[in-house]
């Protein structure tokens, strides 16, 4: 490395360029003194990012079965290092953006009202355990609406922003409290469709 600068140095220099900066860079400082760690015991005396040393950094990982989404966070810090490297002059292997699978999109699922209420029924059921000496009192509270809420709101109406009125809210259960605007106060009535007077 040009001035003699080694590869841990370059880590601590890079991670506090990010901070100076006002990134936090706690996991990827951790994520390159692995790496670091990890040269220093496959490739002695190394002072950069070579294309042998991240191509092994990746294959360690693969052989321990880790996921994409960690590999593809155990890569990008050592990509950042190669590039911080190679604007201070020193050459350095940038891996490619292309050569790690994509971590699987991210689906979630959406409870439907049956399948809520069956949540809430059963955290209601719970009792007392050794093993969960608090979970009696814990799991009822999730149960609980928040003050203002309404736990028959129906999907089109979260899609269509409608608020439900309080005839429409269990019995006992709060209405949401709020209305459109000009709707008259309490009804939970639609919103006047002639536009807004400015």
């Amino acid at each position: 490395m040009s001035g003699g600068m080694s590869l841990a140095s370059a880590i601590t220099a890079l991670a506090a360029e990010k901070r100076a900066v006002g990134y936090k860079y706690d996991a990827e400082e951790r994520v390159l003194a692995r790496f670091e760690a990890f040269c220093r015991a496959e490739f002695p005396g190394l002072g950069t990012v070579t294309r042998a040393s991240a191509e092994a950094w990746i294959t360690s990982a693969r052989q321990r079965g880790v996921r994409p989404a960690t590999l593809q966070s155990l890569a990008a810090p050592v990509r950042e290092l190669a590039r911080w490297l190679g604007r201070r002059g020193t050459e350095a292997y940038v891996l490619p953006a292309g050569v790690l699978p994509r971590p699987a999109r991210y689906v979630p699922h959406i409870y439907t009202d049956r399948e809520l209420a069956a949540l809430f029924a059963q955290s209601d059921r719970c009792r007392f355990s050794s093993e969960a000496p608090f979970r009696h009192l814990v799991m009822p509270v999730l149960s609980t609406p928040a003050p203002g809420s309404c736990r028959s709101a129906t999907p089109r109406a979260a899609r269509t922003g409608r608020y439900p009125s309080p005839g429409r809210c269990e019995k006992g259960w709060p209405a949401t409290g709020r209305k459109w605007p000009g709707s008259r106060a309490g009804t939970g009535s639609s919103p006047d469709p002639r536009p807004a007077s400015r």
